[in-house]
């Protein structure tokens, strides 16, 4: 095999070189963001505590003194093994954390307020009203890196938990452990004092009536024994008048019976005369009833003589006018005959159609009034039975909804206890070191008890509502029970009037002939009897003849007047007859009343003797037994007397001794009732010194307590949009990419004329690439920015950067190319790659591996992509822009001396070999 010659091993630099390149990029970028996410410890992050410590007076009248921010400044700046607090934290003063975020040496600021111990106590004092989670502030600035803004999310999260964690506990054990259960208990502990104050004033009243008492009965004691040798004495005299009592009543009880026997034949008599005047009082009433009615019509009779008397001589005159109408009354008469006695419409037919809509009385057919009547009382009675009547289970409707709406309510209330101890569980299972599940399935279970609540309220108040409904309901069918009764009467007597209304009226054939009792008496008789009788009024007929009856009626009138003068003078005659007897009737009237009333009197009388005297011949004759049992009796009275004198003594002894203990007693009641009310006033003063929360009260504590404070992060000098984080690392990306592309279509060096300087050869491409460089930084800037809503705070400077970047991008792409011709490709996309990894555009350096946070600061791209990023948004790192084009011209010169360096020695004795990158003239 041939051996290599120089040529040959470049070639497979080369070769090896182009093959590497992917495994270059995959490789450097897969190690740069392999795990940044777990390097946050790595990026340092100032605590600035503004708050100072906060003596507050808990609510059982205790002072605390509480630094909740030293506590959580220093549970950040040294946390214990176990605790993960994200970024390695540092306490510094607002100024010191200021310039450092400026100097990158500080990627997050976290602010605590002044005022946070004094804000959070406030929920364990009487008025936790004021009281409110609390605001942390974590800072970060887009303008020096948009990823820490977004890592500090994660952080803020974290740090909440461990304020909650911590300023829970810390509020729970020192401010609020147990002070409702602690009032309730003292408020229990008051009234039963209370209570054993008022029993024990009690019993010292009552043994101080005991002890009187005591005495009381000492003395009476001492008295009975006085009054039983007394009593012995007098029971030997009774025991003598029993004797003489005994033989007394025995006589008595023969001639009481006697007595007895006497009264009630008495008795019997009475009876029977009470029963014969009530008759004649009967009798004596329809005798006076019936002289009142004659008296009455008497009157009526003498007005109506002198009226037809005075009327005879007016009939005279009106007879003429009257046989002139009797034509018209007969024609009118013969069509109320016809409409009346109409079959299908008359009164008759009327009426029946009436009578089949009430109905027979007892129907049950519910189209008439009867059958729905009775079916209206039937419907009545059983809704008024089945809501006011035990069902199967003993228990009746009305009675069953209102024990519905009672246990509504008491489920009300056991739904509020349950809640509420739900959620005191979901806002302290944290503290109590349950697992997240655990706790975020309670909290899910504490979010549904507003509308458990919420739906119980309505429940209660719709149970309510029915119980209510329901006894409406039931007074109500029990009054249309009561009413469908009168309704029923009501019918029954339509009915009754119907039937007489029927009756009365008649059939159409009726006709009423007068003076003729048997004929029927009916209003259609009587109409057909009128509509018969005008029609022989006018005329009559007389051997077939009809005859004028008007001159007849004109003579007959003059008759009548002449008649009735004479009555009327009688008629006074007669009517002062009927008064003297209506006068005697009554009179007659009232004394049987009286006869029989007093009568009834004398046998109610009569027959209570009989009967008392009965009683008194059975007592007599138990007196008499009972007063021989006495006479026993006494007898044994007398002998145990003697045995009670005896006792009566002891007795007097025991009270004696009993007065003398009621009397200690009650010194030792006074003690106790003293004691007692000491007790409760001092539980009294207790309960007052404890605070009684209202709802909202205990509702703010709850949120605080479980919520101490949150942390809220803010980005400072904020970017429009994500795209606008990332394209600072794109743009410096970009602009190197289009220095590699410049020199892919322009030579590095180039010489046309053998005469010209060798320098001329580096400064023609560099003339020409200078131009197309700023050309591609003015295009791309605002490009992008229009098309990426970058919203640039600076679009002039940002171009001028840009275009100071591509100058020194486009000068090291020559100096690679012009030193090492092709080759020089290579090294200028290891570079890239180099930079790519190092600059810290997307994730802090601070969390790539330690060899790139090495070569970072010597590297221009990590100085480029800051000044991008703080002319985009408006803010950043202190004097960046110095720093990018110091570095930049560090860069360039090195860049130009390394072109000039390549262009001299391509003109020297031993020139570079060829290089198809540079122009053919300029070997």
């Amino acid at each position: 095999m041939k051996k290599l010659t120089g040529s040959r091993i470049g070639n497979l630099v080369v070769v090896v070189a182009v093959v590497i390149i992917p495994l270059l990029y995959a490789g450097l970028l897969t190690l740069t963001y392999q795990n940044p996410t777990n390097r946050l410890g790595d990026m340092t992050a100032a605590v600035v505590n503004e708050d100072s410590a906060y003596t507050t007076t808990l609510a059982s009248g205790e002072k605390k003194t509480l630094s909740l921010g030293a506590e959580l400044e220093k549970a950040l700046t040294e946390p214990d093994g176990s605790q993960d607090v994200g970024f390695t934290w540092t306490s510094m003063s607002e100024a010191q954390a200021r310039a450092e975020m400026g100097q990158e040496k500080v990627r997050a600021i976290l602010y605590i307020p002044a005022d946070f111990s004094q804000k959070v106590s406030l929920v364990g004092s009487k008025d936790p009203s004021q009281a409110a989670t609390q605001r942390l502030r974590l800072v970060t600035d887009d303008g020096i890196n948009y990823l820490a803004g977004t890592m500090a999310r994660t952080v803020a999260s974290e740090l909440t938990n461990t304020l909650d964690s911590q300023g829970s506990a810390q509020v729970v054990d020192t401010l609020l452990l147990s002070v409702s259960t602690i009032r309730d208990g003292m408020v229990t502990a008051s009234d039963g004092a209370a209570t054993l104050a008022d029993g024990t004033t009690t019993l010292a009243d009552g043994t101080t009536t005991l002890s009187d008492g005591a005495d009381s009965l000492s003395s009476g004691a001492s008295s009975l024994t006085v009054g039983v040798r007394q009593l012995a004495d007098g029971s030997v005299t009774l025991t003598s008048g029993l004797t003489t009592l005994s033989d007394g009543t025995a006589t008595a009880a023969s001639g009481s019976q006697q007595l007895a026997d006497g009264v009630a034949s008495l008795s019997a008599g009475t009876s029977s005369a009470s029963a014969g005047a009530s008759t004649l009082a009967d009798g004596a009433k329809t005798l006076s009833q019936g002289t009142s009615t004659l008296v009455s019509s008497a009157g009526t009779l003498a007005d109506g003589v002198g009226q037809l008397s005075s009327g005879s001589g007016t009939l005279a005159d009106g007879v003429s006018r009257y046989t002139q109408g009797v034509d018209q009354v007969a024609a009118g008469a013969a069509a109320l005959q016809a409409k009346a006695t109409d079959p299908t419409s008359g009164l008759a037919a009327g009426i029946a159609q009436l009578q089949a809509g009430i109905g027979e009385s007892g129907s049950t057919d519910t189209s008439t009034l009867t059958g729905g009547v009775t079916a209206l009382d039937a419907g009545a009675a059983q809704v008024s039975a089945g809501l006011n009547s035990p069902q199967a289970n003993g228990v009746s409707l009305k009675d069953g909804a209102a024990g519905l709406a009672s246990g509504v309510t008491t489920a009300q209330q056991g739904v509020a206890s349950y809640t509420a101890a739900v959620d005191q569980l979901a806002t302290q299972c944290a503290a109590t070191g349950a697992s997240a599940e655990f706790c975020a399935a309670l909290q899910q279970v504490s979010s549904q008890s507003a509308a458990l609540n919420t739906g119980m309220s309505q429940a209660s108040a719709a149970a309510a509502q029915v119980s209510t409904g329901v006894s409406q309901v039931a007074d109500g069918a029990a009054q249309l029970a009561g009413s469908t009764s009168a309704l029923s009467q009501g019918t029954t007597t339509l009915r009754e009037g119907v039937d007489r209304l029927a009756s009365a009226v008649g059939s159409p054939s009726d006709v009423t002939v007068p003076g003729n009792a048997s004929s029927p008496q009916t209003l259609l008789g009587g109409i057909n009897a009128v509509a018969g009788g005008l029609s022989q009024v006018t005329t009559s007929t007389v051997g077939g003849q009809s005859v004028d009856n008007s001159a007849a009626l004109r003579q007959g009138a003059t008759q009548v007047a002449g008649g009735l003068a004479t009555m009327n003078d009688q008629v006074p005659a007669l009517t002062s007859g009927i008064s003297q007897l209506d006068n005697g009737a009554a009179s007659l009237s009232d004394g049987a009343t009286s006869l029989a009333s007093g009568l009834v009197t004398l046998d109610q009388g009569a027959g209570t003797a009989a009967s008392s005297a009965q009683t008194l011949a059975d007592g007599v004759a138990r007196l008499a037994s009972g007063a021989a049992s006495a006479q026993t009796g006494s007898q044994t009275l007398s002998s145990g007397l003697a045995t009670a004198r005896s006792g009566s003594q002891t007795l007097a002894d025991g009270a004696a001794q009993l007065a003398s203990g009621a009397q200690d007693l009650e010194d030792g009641a006074g003690k106790l009732n003293d004691g007692a009310t000491t007790l409760a006033d001092g539980l009294g003063d207790g309960v007052d010194q404890i605070p009684s929360y209202t709802q909202d009260q205990r509702e703010t504590m709850s949120s605080v307590a479980s919520d101490v404070a949150g942390v809220d992060t803010v980005r400072e000098h904020a970017v429009a949009n994500n795209g606008a984080g990332f394209t600072p690392m794109f743009m410096s990306l970009a602009l190197w990419v289009g220095a590699i592309a410049l020199f892919l279509v322009l030579p590095a060096l180039d010489k046309r004329d053998h005469g010209e300087r060798w320098w001329a050869s580096a400064i023609r491409p560099a003339t020409t690439a200078l131009l197309l460089a700023m050309a591609q930084a003015v295009i791309m800037m605002v490009a992008v920015n229009a098309a990426g809503e970058l919203h640039a705070a600076n679009l002039l400077g940002l171009a001028l950067m840009a275009i100071a970047s591509s100058v020194c991008f486009m000068a090291i792409n020559q100096a690679c190319v012009a030193s090492l011709a092709f080759r020089g490709r290579f090294v200028s996309i290891v570079l890239l790659s180099l930079q790519i990894t190092s600059m810290g555009a997307t994730f802090p350096i601070e969390t790539a591996p330690r060899f790139f946070q090495w070569i970072h600061p010597f590297l221009p791209m990590s100085y480029t992509q800051l000044s991008f990023r703080r002319l985009i948004a408006g803010g950043g790192l202190d004097g960046i822009y110095l720093q990018t084009l110091g570095v930049l011209l560090i860069w360039t010169a090195i860049a130009v001396c390394v072109t000039l360096l390549g262009a001299r020695l391509r003109r020297g004795r031993t020139p570079l070999p060829a290089d198809n990158a540079l122009a053919p003239t300029a070997a």
